[in-house]
Protein backbone atom coordinates (compact mmCIF):
# COMPACT_ATOMS: atom_id res chain seq x y z
CA UNK A 1 0.00 0.00 0.00
CA UNK A 2 1.46 3.23 -1.19
CA UNK A 3 2.20 5.97 1.50
CA UNK A 4 -0.19 9.40 1.39
CA UNK A 5 1.81 12.24 0.07
CA UNK A 6 3.55 14.39 1.79
CA UNK A 7 1.95 17.85 0.63
CA UNK A 8 -1.38 15.85 1.59
CA UNK A 9 -0.24 15.39 5.34
CA UNK A 10 1.00 19.00 5.32
CA UNK A 11 -2.33 20.52 3.94
CA UNK A 12 -4.61 18.36 6.60
CA UNK A 13 -2.36 19.46 9.71
CA UNK A 14 -2.56 22.92 8.28
CA UNK A 15 -6.47 22.76 8.04
CA UNK A 16 -6.26 21.43 11.70
CA UNK A 17 -3.99 24.05 12.92
CA UNK A 18 -6.65 26.87 11.72
CA UNK A 19 -10.34 25.05 12.45
CA UNK A 20 -12.61 27.93 13.45
CA UNK A 21 -13.24 26.32 16.68
CA UNK A 22 -9.79 26.08 17.41
CA UNK A 23 -9.28 29.79 16.87
CA UNK A 24 -9.67 32.11 19.51
CA UNK A 25 -10.04 35.11 16.87
CA UNK A 26 -12.42 33.49 15.12
CA UNK A 27 -14.77 32.44 18.61
CA UNK A 28 -14.34 36.12 19.48
CA UNK A 29 -15.76 37.49 16.36
CA UNK A 30 -18.31 34.50 16.40
CA UNK A 31 -19.62 35.46 19.30
CA UNK A 32 -23.00 36.71 20.60
CA UNK A 33 -22.05 40.21 21.30
CA UNK A 34 -20.83 40.74 17.96
CA UNK A 35 -22.91 39.21 15.31
CA UNK A 36 -24.74 41.73 12.97
CA UNK A 37 -28.46 41.65 13.32
CA UNK A 38 -30.77 40.53 10.64
CA UNK A 39 -34.40 41.02 10.05
CA UNK A 40 -36.78 38.03 11.15
CA UNK A 41 -38.49 37.02 7.93
CA UNK A 42 -41.18 33.71 7.15
CA UNK A 43 -39.70 31.04 5.00
CA UNK A 44 -39.83 31.24 1.40
CA UNK A 45 -43.54 30.50 0.00
CA UNK A 46 -43.53 27.41 -1.85
CA UNK A 47 -43.35 28.00 -5.89
CA UNK A 48 -46.58 28.05 -7.89
CA UNK A 49 -47.24 25.67 -10.45
CA UNK A 50 -48.87 26.91 -13.16
CA UNK A 51 -47.91 25.43 -16.14
CA UNK A 52 -51.51 24.26 -16.79
CA UNK A 53 -53.24 27.40 -16.41
CA UNK A 54 -52.33 28.89 -19.58
CA UNK A 55 -54.28 25.62 -21.57
CA UNK A 56 -56.88 25.66 -18.92
CA UNK A 57 -57.71 29.57 -19.81
CA UNK A 58 -57.60 29.22 -23.42
CA UNK A 59 -59.50 26.16 -23.18
CA UNK A 60 -62.33 27.82 -21.09
CA UNK A 61 -61.93 30.89 -23.59
CA UNK A 62 -62.40 28.62 -26.59
CA UNK A 63 -65.84 26.99 -25.34
CA UNK A 64 -66.80 30.24 -24.11
CA UNK A 65 -67.06 31.25 -28.03
CA UNK A 66 -68.02 27.85 -29.56
CA UNK A 67 -71.20 27.19 -27.81
CA UNK A 68 -72.35 30.54 -28.20
CA UNK A 69 -72.20 30.12 -32.15
CA UNK A 70 -75.68 30.53 -33.40
CA UNK A 71 -77.33 30.19 -37.27
CA UNK A 72 -77.96 26.77 -39.38
CA UNK A 73 -74.23 25.36 -38.93
CA UNK A 74 -73.73 26.59 -35.43
CA UNK A 75 -70.49 23.25 -35.20
CA UNK A 76 -68.90 24.54 -38.40
CA UNK A 77 -66.79 27.09 -36.96
CA UNK A 78 -66.32 25.30 -33.54
CA UNK A 79 -64.86 22.03 -36.08
CA UNK A 80 -62.55 24.60 -38.10
CA UNK A 81 -61.23 25.79 -35.46
CA UNK A 82 -60.31 22.60 -33.88
CA UNK A 83 -58.85 21.61 -37.42
CA UNK A 84 -56.79 24.51 -37.65
CA UNK A 85 -55.18 24.09 -33.89
CA UNK A 86 -54.41 20.50 -35.24
CA UNK A 87 -52.04 21.99 -37.58
CA UNK A 88 -50.54 24.37 -35.12
CA UNK A 89 -49.69 21.48 -32.89
CA UNK A 90 -47.71 19.73 -35.60
CA UNK A 91 -44.67 22.21 -35.75
CA UNK A 92 -45.02 22.49 -31.82
CA UNK A 93 -44.80 18.59 -31.43
CA UNK A 94 -41.51 18.52 -33.88
CA UNK A 95 -39.62 21.17 -31.68
CA UNK A 96 -40.72 19.21 -28.79
CA UNK A 97 -39.37 16.11 -30.04
CA UNK A 98 -35.66 17.76 -30.14
CA UNK A 99 -35.40 18.69 -27.16
CA UNK A 100 -33.54 17.45 -24.87
CA UNK A 101 -33.28 19.00 -21.47
CA UNK A 102 -29.65 18.80 -19.37
CA UNK A 103 -29.19 16.35 -16.99
CA UNK A 104 -27.44 18.69 -14.15
CA UNK A 105 -29.06 21.51 -12.30
CA UNK A 106 -29.02 24.91 -13.87
CA UNK A 107 -26.60 26.88 -12.17
CA UNK A 108 -28.16 30.50 -11.74
CA UNK A 109 -24.32 32.06 -11.71
CA UNK A 110 -23.49 34.59 -15.05
CA UNK A 111 -21.91 32.91 -17.55
CA UNK A 112 -22.36 29.22 -16.04
CA UNK A 113 -25.03 28.01 -18.99
CA UNK A 114 -24.49 28.32 -22.45
CA UNK A 115 -26.92 30.69 -24.41
CA UNK A 116 -27.92 27.52 -26.65
CA UNK A 117 -31.50 28.19 -26.20
CA UNK A 118 -32.00 25.01 -24.75
CA UNK A 119 -35.07 26.42 -22.69
CA UNK A 120 -37.23 26.36 -26.13
CA UNK A 121 -38.12 23.03 -25.59
CA UNK A 122 -40.02 23.95 -22.86
CA UNK A 123 -41.51 26.79 -24.26
CA UNK A 124 -42.91 24.36 -27.17
CA UNK A 125 -44.11 22.06 -25.09
CA UNK A 126 -46.56 24.50 -22.51
CA UNK A 127 -47.86 25.97 -26.32
CA UNK A 128 -48.45 22.20 -27.42
CA UNK A 129 -50.62 21.36 -24.21
CA UNK A 130 -52.23 24.65 -24.71
CA UNK A 131 -52.92 24.07 -28.36
CA UNK A 132 -54.04 20.36 -27.63
CA UNK A 133 -56.39 21.75 -24.81
CA UNK A 134 -57.73 23.98 -26.95
CA UNK A 135 -58.37 21.59 -30.19
CA UNK A 136 -59.70 18.86 -28.18
CA UNK A 137 -62.47 21.40 -26.20
CA UNK A 138 -63.34 22.99 -29.80
CA UNK A 139 -63.98 19.09 -30.94
CA UNK A 140 -66.28 18.05 -28.53
CA UNK A 141 -67.85 21.54 -28.52
CA UNK A 142 -68.15 20.70 -32.56
CA UNK A 143 -69.59 17.51 -31.84
CA UNK A 144 -71.97 18.34 -28.97
CA UNK A 145 -73.37 21.15 -31.49
CA UNK A 146 -73.59 19.07 -34.08
CA UNK A 147 -75.74 16.51 -32.16
CA UNK A 148 -78.08 19.30 -30.32
CA UNK A 149 -78.99 20.67 -34.29
CA UNK A 150 -80.05 17.45 -35.14
CA UNK A 151 -82.27 17.37 -31.94
CA UNK A 152 -86.14 16.79 -32.16
CA UNK A 153 -86.59 19.28 -28.84
CA UNK A 154 -84.09 21.50 -30.82
CA UNK A 155 -86.27 21.34 -34.23
CA UNK A 156 -89.67 21.93 -32.38
CA UNK A 157 -88.16 25.08 -30.28
CA UNK A 158 -86.78 26.53 -33.57
CA UNK A 159 -90.01 26.21 -34.72
CA UNK A 160 -91.93 27.17 -31.72
CA UNK A 161 -94.49 24.92 -31.94
CA UNK A 162 -97.02 22.80 -29.62
CA UNK A 163 -95.75 19.12 -28.99
CA UNK A 164 -96.29 16.41 -26.52
CA UNK A 165 -92.94 15.70 -24.23
CA UNK A 166 -91.93 12.96 -21.92
CA UNK A 167 -89.37 13.29 -19.33
CA UNK A 168 -88.20 13.05 -15.73
CA UNK A 169 -88.16 16.16 -13.50
CA UNK A 170 -84.51 16.29 -12.12
CA UNK A 171 -84.83 19.93 -9.96
CA UNK A 172 -86.72 20.43 -7.13
CA UNK A 173 -89.45 23.15 -7.97
CA UNK A 174 -88.80 26.51 -6.65
CA UNK A 175 -91.43 29.71 -6.77
CA UNK A 176 -90.32 33.03 -7.58
CA UNK A 177 -93.52 35.36 -6.58
CA UNK A 178 -93.40 38.90 -8.04
CA UNK A 179 -96.13 41.54 -8.06
CA UNK A 180 -97.86 40.04 -10.95
CA UNK A 181 -97.65 36.36 -10.98
CA UNK A 182 -95.73 33.17 -9.16
CA UNK A 183 -93.28 31.59 -11.61
CA UNK A 184 -92.20 27.74 -10.63
CA UNK A 185 -88.65 26.81 -11.72
CA UNK A 186 -87.19 23.48 -12.73
CA UNK A 187 -85.87 21.89 -15.43
CA UNK A 188 -87.09 18.81 -17.34
CA UNK A 189 -84.54 16.04 -19.06
CA UNK A 190 -86.56 15.18 -21.75
CA UNK A 191 -87.11 11.31 -23.27
CA UNK A 192 -89.47 11.97 -26.48
CA UNK A 193 -90.97 14.85 -28.23
CA UNK A 194 -93.69 13.87 -30.15
CA UNK A 195 -92.34 10.14 -29.85
CA UNK A 196 -88.91 10.84 -31.36
CA UNK A 197 -86.03 10.09 -28.95
CA UNK A 198 -84.31 12.92 -27.49
CA UNK A 199 -81.21 13.60 -25.08
CA UNK A 200 -81.88 17.15 -24.15
CA UNK A 201 -83.33 19.70 -21.07
CA UNK A 202 -85.77 22.09 -21.29
CA UNK A 203 -86.10 24.92 -18.45
CA UNK A 204 -89.74 25.36 -17.16
CA UNK A 205 -91.08 28.24 -16.17
CA UNK A 206 -94.63 27.47 -15.31
CA UNK A 207 -97.30 27.93 -12.96
CA UNK A 208 -98.12 26.53 -9.53
CA UNK A 209 -99.12 23.03 -11.35
CA UNK A 210 -95.75 22.38 -11.27
CA UNK A 211 -95.18 22.50 -7.40
CA UNK A 212 -96.91 19.50 -6.91
CA UNK A 213 -94.20 17.24 -9.27
CA UNK A 214 -91.27 15.81 -6.99
CA UNK A 215 -87.95 15.62 -8.31
CA UNK A 216 -87.16 12.38 -9.96
CA UNK A 217 -90.87 11.92 -11.43
CA UNK A 218 -91.62 11.00 -14.68
CA UNK A 219 -93.79 13.55 -16.53
CA UNK A 220 -96.11 14.23 -19.33
CA UNK A 221 -96.27 17.60 -20.83
CA UNK A 222 -97.75 19.09 -23.43
CA UNK A 223 -96.89 23.00 -24.23
CA UNK A 224 -95.64 25.16 -27.28
CA UNK A 225 -91.64 25.25 -27.20
CA UNK A 226 -89.55 28.45 -27.23
CA UNK A 227 -85.77 28.35 -28.44
CA UNK A 228 -83.30 28.65 -25.44
CA UNK A 229 -80.62 31.28 -25.99
CA UNK A 230 -77.39 30.48 -27.14
CA UNK A 231 -74.89 29.03 -25.47
CA UNK A 232 -77.08 28.16 -22.04
CA UNK A 233 -77.07 24.15 -21.22
CA UNK A 234 -80.87 24.12 -21.75
CA UNK A 235 -82.07 23.45 -25.34
CA UNK A 236 -85.81 25.01 -25.01
CA UNK A 237 -88.06 27.02 -22.73
CA UNK A 238 -91.44 25.65 -21.31
CA UNK A 239 -93.74 28.86 -20.39
CA UNK A 240 -96.62 28.93 -18.32
CA UNK A 241 -99.43 27.28 -20.38
CA UNK A 242 -97.98 23.90 -20.24
CA UNK A 243 -99.92 21.32 -19.07
CA UNK A 244 -98.09 18.81 -16.96
CA UNK A 245 -99.18 15.34 -15.81
CA UNK A 246 -97.61 12.47 -13.19
CA UNK A 247 -97.22 9.53 -14.75
CA UNK A 248 -95.34 7.62 -11.82
CA UNK A 249 -93.59 8.03 -8.74
CA UNK A 250 -89.93 9.17 -8.27
CA UNK A 251 -87.59 6.61 -9.11
CA UNK A 252 -84.26 5.92 -9.66
CA UNK A 253 -80.83 7.81 -8.04
CA UNK A 254 -83.16 11.13 -8.07
CA UNK A 255 -86.33 9.27 -6.46
CA UNK A 256 -84.09 8.15 -3.98
CA UNK A 257 -82.40 11.71 -3.66
CA UNK A 258 -85.32 12.98 -3.24
CA UNK A 259 -86.60 10.69 -0.30
CA UNK A 260 -83.25 11.88 1.21
CA UNK A 261 -83.72 15.53 1.21
CA UNK A 262 -87.09 15.22 2.42
CA UNK A 263 -86.04 13.48 5.48
CA UNK A 264 -83.62 15.71 5.92
CA UNK A 265 -86.80 18.52 5.66
CA UNK A 266 -88.84 16.27 8.42
CA UNK A 267 -85.80 15.77 11.07
CA UNK A 268 -85.39 19.98 10.90
CA UNK A 269 -89.36 20.75 10.74
CA UNK A 270 -91.23 22.56 8.86
CA UNK A 271 -91.27 26.46 8.71
CA UNK A 272 -93.48 28.02 11.11
CA UNK A 273 -95.67 30.26 10.23
CA UNK A 274 -94.97 34.40 11.17
CA UNK A 275 -97.34 35.27 13.84
CA UNK A 276 -97.70 38.79 15.08
CA UNK A 277 -95.80 39.86 18.39
CA UNK A 278 -98.31 40.45 20.48
CA UNK A 279 -99.95 36.66 20.06
CA UNK A 280 -97.79 34.97 22.66
CA UNK A 281 -96.38 32.40 20.28
CA UNK A 282 -92.27 33.22 19.63
CA UNK A 283 -90.65 31.60 16.78
CA UNK A 284 -87.66 29.08 18.21
CA UNK A 285 -85.73 30.33 15.54
CA UNK A 286 -84.71 33.29 13.06
CA UNK A 287 -86.86 33.07 9.96
CA UNK A 288 -85.53 30.49 7.26
CA UNK A 289 -83.29 29.05 9.36
CA UNK A 290 -85.03 25.54 8.85
CA UNK A 291 -85.10 25.94 5.05
CA UNK A 292 -81.68 26.84 5.05
CA UNK A 293 -80.36 23.68 6.76
CA UNK A 294 -80.88 21.62 3.42
CA UNK A 295 -79.51 24.83 1.20
CA UNK A 296 -76.28 24.34 3.24
CA UNK A 297 -76.06 20.67 3.26
CA UNK A 298 -77.49 19.67 -0.37
CA UNK A 299 -77.73 22.64 -2.15
CA UNK A 300 -81.31 22.22 -1.94
CA UNK A 301 -83.05 25.85 -1.14
CA UNK A 302 -86.13 25.59 -2.93
CA UNK A 303 -87.97 26.52 0.10
CA UNK A 304 -86.18 29.43 1.51
CA UNK A 305 -88.16 31.70 2.34
CA UNK A 306 -87.80 35.22 -0.30
CA UNK A 307 -86.33 37.77 2.14
CA UNK A 308 -83.81 35.37 3.56
CA UNK A 309 -82.88 34.51 -0.33
CA UNK A 310 -82.69 38.51 -1.16
CA UNK A 311 -79.89 39.32 2.44
CA UNK A 312 -78.00 36.44 1.17
CA UNK A 313 -77.92 37.62 -2.03
CA UNK A 314 -77.24 41.36 -0.65
CA UNK A 315 -74.71 40.35 1.34
CA UNK A 316 -73.28 37.61 -1.26
CA UNK A 317 -73.83 34.62 0.74
CA UNK A 318 -75.36 32.59 -1.54
CA UNK A 319 -73.09 30.67 -2.18
CA UNK A 320 -73.07 28.82 1.06
CA UNK A 321 -76.25 27.12 -0.51
CA UNK A 322 -74.37 26.34 -3.62
CA UNK A 323 -72.31 22.57 -3.10
CA UNK A 324 -68.83 23.57 -4.35
CA UNK A 325 -65.35 22.67 -2.76
CA UNK A 326 -65.43 23.50 0.11
CA UNK A 327 -68.06 21.02 0.77
CA UNK A 328 -65.78 18.36 -0.80
CA UNK A 329 -62.94 19.23 0.97
CA UNK A 330 -65.02 18.95 4.70
CA UNK A 331 -66.45 15.90 3.87
CA UNK A 332 -63.16 13.99 2.03
CA UNK A 333 -61.50 15.38 4.63
CA UNK A 334 -62.99 13.64 7.97
CA UNK A 335 -63.54 10.45 5.50
CA UNK A 336 -59.58 10.43 4.98
CA UNK A 337 -58.86 11.45 8.59
CA UNK A 338 -60.70 8.79 9.69
CA UNK A 339 -59.15 6.42 7.71
CA UNK A 340 -55.98 7.00 8.52
CA UNK A 341 -54.49 3.17 10.07
CA UNK A 342 -55.17 1.78 6.42
CA UNK A 343 -53.16 1.98 3.47
CA UNK A 344 -53.13 4.22 0.95
CA UNK A 345 -54.70 2.67 -1.79
CA UNK A 346 -57.89 1.47 0.39
CA UNK A 347 -58.37 4.95 1.68
CA UNK A 348 -58.02 6.34 -2.15
CA UNK A 349 -60.81 4.10 -2.95
CA UNK A 350 -63.17 4.77 0.18
CA UNK A 351 -62.60 8.29 -0.76
CA UNK A 352 -63.73 7.72 -4.17
CA UNK A 353 -66.73 5.96 -2.75
CA UNK A 354 -67.91 8.80 -0.78
CA UNK A 355 -67.10 11.71 -3.53
CA UNK A 356 -69.59 9.66 -5.87
CA UNK A 357 -71.99 9.35 -2.93
CA UNK A 358 -71.74 13.34 -2.29
CA UNK A 359 -72.05 13.86 -6.12
CA UNK A 360 -75.04 12.12 -6.07
CA UNK A 361 -76.96 13.31 -3.18
CA UNK A 362 -75.70 16.53 -4.11
CA UNK A 363 -76.88 16.37 -7.53
CA UNK A 364 -74.22 16.85 -10.02
CA UNK A 365 -73.79 20.37 -11.00
CA UNK A 366 -71.35 23.02 -12.70
CA UNK A 367 -69.98 23.72 -9.13
CA UNK A 368 -70.20 19.92 -7.71
CA UNK A 369 -68.78 18.42 -10.51
CA UNK A 370 -65.41 21.08 -10.88
CA UNK A 371 -64.66 20.29 -6.84
CA UNK A 372 -65.19 16.54 -7.22
CA UNK A 373 -62.80 16.43 -10.71
CA UNK A 374 -60.28 18.18 -8.41
CA UNK A 375 -61.47 15.73 -5.44
CA UNK A 376 -60.65 12.88 -7.90
CA UNK A 377 -57.71 14.07 -8.64
CA UNK A 378 -56.69 14.49 -4.79
CA UNK A 379 -57.71 10.77 -4.68
CA UNK A 380 -55.00 10.31 -7.50
CA UNK A 381 -52.48 11.88 -5.18
CA UNK A 382 -53.09 9.85 -1.83
CA UNK A 383 -53.01 6.48 -3.38
CA UNK A 384 -49.56 7.53 -5.19
CA UNK A 385 -48.35 8.71 -2.17
CA UNK A 386 -47.65 12.24 -3.65
CA UNK A 387 -48.47 15.77 -2.27
CA UNK A 388 -51.21 17.05 -3.81
CA UNK A 389 -50.76 20.12 -6.09
CA UNK A 390 -53.78 22.09 -6.07
CA UNK A 391 -53.19 24.15 -8.33
CA UNK A 392 -52.64 21.62 -11.08
CA UNK A 393 -55.39 19.63 -10.51
CA UNK A 394 -58.19 22.81 -10.32
CA UNK A 395 -56.55 23.42 -14.08
CA UNK A 396 -56.97 19.80 -14.94
CA UNK A 397 -60.40 19.50 -13.69
CA UNK A 398 -61.46 22.77 -15.78
CA UNK A 399 -59.77 20.90 -18.83
CA UNK A 400 -61.71 17.70 -18.25
CA UNK A 401 -65.09 19.32 -17.17
CA UNK A 402 -65.41 22.12 -20.14
CA UNK A 403 -64.79 18.06 -22.56
CA UNK A 404 -67.07 16.30 -20.90
CA UNK A 405 -69.80 19.47 -20.97
CA UNK A 406 -68.52 22.23 -22.78
CA UNK A 407 -71.74 24.43 -22.10
CA UNK A 408 -70.40 24.72 -18.43
CA UNK A 409 -67.93 27.91 -19.73
CA UNK A 410 -71.32 30.01 -19.83
CA UNK A 411 -72.58 28.62 -16.29
CA UNK A 412 -72.74 31.09 -13.83
CA UNK A 413 -72.07 28.66 -10.71
CA UNK A 414 -69.20 27.13 -12.30
CA UNK A 415 -67.31 30.03 -13.21
CA UNK A 416 -67.64 31.77 -9.39
CA UNK A 417 -66.51 28.07 -8.13
CA UNK A 418 -63.54 28.21 -10.08
CA UNK A 419 -63.02 32.13 -9.32
CA UNK A 420 -63.20 31.14 -5.75
CA UNK A 421 -61.09 28.39 -5.45
CA UNK A 422 -58.37 30.03 -7.57
CA UNK A 423 -58.34 32.90 -5.31
CA UNK A 424 -57.60 30.92 -2.41
CA UNK A 425 -54.90 28.82 -3.63
CA UNK A 426 -53.02 32.02 -4.87
CA UNK A 427 -53.98 35.02 -2.18
CA UNK A 428 -55.11 33.19 0.81
CA UNK A 429 -51.29 32.39 1.86
CA UNK A 430 -49.73 35.43 1.24
CA UNK A 431 -52.59 37.35 2.88
CA UNK A 432 -52.65 35.30 6.08
CA UNK A 433 -48.94 35.81 5.79
CA UNK A 434 -49.53 39.29 6.36
CA UNK A 435 -52.77 39.58 8.48
CA UNK A 436 -50.44 36.85 10.86
CA UNK A 437 -48.42 39.71 11.52
CA UNK A 438 -50.91 41.98 13.78
CA UNK A 439 -53.38 38.71 14.59
CA UNK A 440 -53.14 35.76 15.90
CA UNK A 441 -52.78 32.52 12.67
CA UNK A 442 -55.97 31.21 13.32
CA UNK A 443 -57.54 34.43 12.70
CA UNK A 444 -55.58 35.97 10.34
CA UNK A 445 -56.52 32.48 8.81
CA UNK A 446 -59.99 32.52 9.03
CA UNK A 447 -60.23 36.24 7.62
CA UNK A 448 -57.90 35.42 4.45
CA UNK A 449 -59.96 32.67 2.96
CA UNK A 450 -63.32 34.93 2.41
CA UNK A 451 -61.62 37.87 1.69
CA UNK A 452 -59.74 36.65 -1.09
CA UNK A 453 -62.57 34.32 -2.15
CA UNK A 454 -64.98 37.30 -2.09
CA UNK A 455 -62.53 39.44 -4.19
CA UNK A 456 -62.07 36.87 -6.76
CA UNK A 457 -66.06 36.28 -7.19
CA UNK A 458 -67.06 40.40 -6.89
CA UNK A 459 -66.45 40.90 -10.75
CA UNK A 460 -68.97 37.74 -11.78
CA UNK A 461 -71.50 39.03 -9.34
CA UNK A 462 -71.49 42.27 -10.68
CA UNK A 463 -72.78 40.66 -13.96
CA UNK A 464 -75.14 38.80 -11.77
CA UNK A 465 -76.34 42.12 -9.87
CA UNK A 466 -75.05 45.09 -10.69
CA UNK A 467 -74.00 46.44 -7.23
CA UNK A 468 -71.23 46.03 -4.64
CA UNK A 469 -71.67 45.77 -0.57
CA UNK A 470 -69.30 47.07 2.15
CA UNK A 471 -70.55 44.75 4.32
CA UNK A 472 -70.43 40.88 2.04
CA UNK A 473 -66.50 40.33 3.42
CA UNK A 474 -67.26 40.99 6.87
CA UNK A 475 -70.46 38.99 6.50
CA UNK A 476 -68.68 36.08 4.93
CA UNK A 477 -66.21 36.02 7.77
CA UNK A 478 -68.78 35.84 10.31
CA UNK A 479 -70.62 33.21 8.51
CA UNK A 480 -67.62 30.60 8.09
CA UNK A 481 -66.99 28.97 11.36
CA UNK A 482 -70.35 27.60 11.10
CA UNK A 483 -70.45 26.24 7.83
CA UNK A 484 -68.88 22.69 8.35
CA UNK A 485 -70.93 21.77 11.37
CA UNK A 486 -74.26 22.63 9.09
CA UNK A 487 -72.93 20.86 6.04
CA UNK A 488 -71.31 17.54 8.02
CA UNK A 489 -74.77 17.40 10.16
CA UNK A 490 -76.70 17.66 7.76
CA UNK A 491 -75.69 14.89 5.75
CA UNK A 492 -75.70 13.06 8.85
CA UNK A 493 -78.96 13.69 9.46
CA UNK A 494 -80.51 12.65 5.76
CA UNK A 495 -78.56 9.39 5.48
CA UNK A 496 -80.26 8.35 8.98
CA UNK A 497 -83.57 10.07 8.33
CA UNK A 498 -84.83 6.80 6.48
CA UNK A 499 -83.92 4.32 9.46
CA UNK A 500 -83.77 6.23 12.26
CA UNK A 501 -85.80 9.09 12.40
CA UNK A 502 -85.58 10.26 16.08
CA UNK A 503 -81.96 9.94 15.79
CA UNK A 504 -81.74 12.20 12.65
CA UNK A 505 -83.96 15.32 14.29
CA UNK A 506 -81.05 15.24 17.52
CA UNK A 507 -78.17 15.06 14.64
CA UNK A 508 -80.20 18.11 13.01
CA UNK A 509 -80.26 20.19 15.84
CA UNK A 510 -76.70 21.48 15.36
CA UNK A 511 -77.10 22.24 12.13
CA UNK A 512 -80.46 24.21 12.60
CA UNK A 513 -78.48 25.97 15.26
CA UNK A 514 -75.72 27.04 12.44
CA UNK A 515 -78.00 28.22 9.91
CA UNK A 516 -79.87 30.09 12.51
CA UNK A 517 -76.65 32.35 13.25
CA UNK A 518 -76.09 32.05 9.29
CA UNK A 519 -79.61 33.37 8.71
CA UNK A 520 -79.00 35.94 11.66
CA UNK A 521 -75.64 37.39 9.86
CA UNK A 522 -77.46 38.39 6.27
CA UNK A 523 -80.84 39.95 7.65
CA UNK A 524 -78.37 41.98 9.81
CA UNK A 525 -75.76 43.03 7.20
CA UNK A 526 -78.32 43.21 5.04
CA UNK A 527 -79.92 46.09 6.63
CA UNK A 528 -76.73 48.09 7.25
CA UNK A 529 -76.03 51.03 5.37
CA UNK A 530 -74.31 50.73 2.49
CA UNK A 531 -75.10 46.87 2.15
CA UNK A 532 -75.93 47.36 -1.09
CA UNK A 533 -74.16 50.19 -3.19
CA UNK A 534 -75.00 50.76 -7.43
CA UNK A 535 -72.51 49.86 -9.79
CA UNK A 536 -72.12 49.98 -13.48
CA UNK A 537 -73.50 46.28 -14.83
CA UNK A 538 -72.60 44.08 -17.74
CA UNK A 539 -68.83 43.60 -19.53
CA UNK A 540 -67.80 47.38 -18.62
CA UNK A 541 -68.84 46.99 -14.72
CA UNK A 542 -67.04 43.87 -14.02
CA UNK A 543 -64.14 44.98 -15.54
CA UNK A 544 -64.15 48.27 -13.81
CA UNK A 545 -64.18 45.97 -10.85
CA UNK A 546 -61.72 43.74 -11.71
CA UNK A 547 -59.06 46.79 -12.55
CA UNK A 548 -59.96 48.61 -9.55
CA UNK A 549 -58.83 45.53 -7.25
CA UNK A 550 -55.98 44.52 -9.57
CA UNK A 551 -54.89 48.01 -9.03
CA UNK A 552 -55.23 48.03 -5.02
CA UNK A 553 -53.76 44.54 -5.45
CA UNK A 554 -50.47 45.71 -6.85
CA UNK A 555 -49.76 48.98 -4.63
CA UNK A 556 -50.36 46.95 -1.25
CA UNK A 557 -47.77 44.52 -2.64
CA UNK A 558 -45.43 47.54 -3.37
CA UNK A 559 -45.61 48.67 0.22
CA UNK A 560 -45.36 45.64 1.38
CA UNK A 561 -42.36 44.69 -0.47
CA UNK A 562 -40.87 48.55 0.57
CA UNK A 563 -41.67 47.69 4.13
CA UNK A 564 -39.18 44.43 3.96
CA UNK A 565 -36.43 46.01 2.43
CA UNK A 566 -36.52 49.04 4.65
CA UNK A 567 -36.56 45.90 7.44
CA UNK A 568 -34.09 44.40 6.17
CA UNK A 569 -31.65 47.23 5.79
CA UNK A 570 -32.57 48.42 9.03
CA UNK A 571 -31.38 44.63 10.60
CA UNK A 572 -28.13 44.96 8.61
CA UNK A 573 -27.04 48.37 10.36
Amino acid sequence: MSARPAGARRHRAHRSETAPWDDPATLRRLSPNRRARHAISDSAPPPLDLRLAPAAVAAWAGAFWAIGLGGERPWLPAAVGAAGAVLAAIPLAAAGARFRPPRHRRDPRPGANAPDGSAIGSVSASLLVLVLAVAAVLAATAAGSWARSRDPLTLAAAQERTVILTGTVTRTPRATATARWTTVLTTLAVDTVDGAPSRLTATVLGDADWLKVPMGAPVRVQARLRPADPGGAEAAIIGANAAVTTTGPATGVLGTVASLRDGLITAVGAEPARTNPGSGTRMTWPPGARALVPGVALGDDHALPTEVREDMRTVSMTHLTAVSGEHVAIVLGLALTGLGILPRWARAGVGALVLVGLVVLVRPDGSVLRAATMGAVMLLGVAAGRRSASLPALCTGVIVLLLVDPWQARDYGFALSVLATAGILLGAAPLTTALSRRLPRPLAAGLALPVVAQLACAPVLVLLRPSVGIWSVAANVLAAPPVPVATVCGILAALVAPWWPQAAAVIAWPATASCAWLALVARVCARLPGAALAWPGQLGGALLLAGIEAAAIAALYRRGRRREHGTGRRGRL
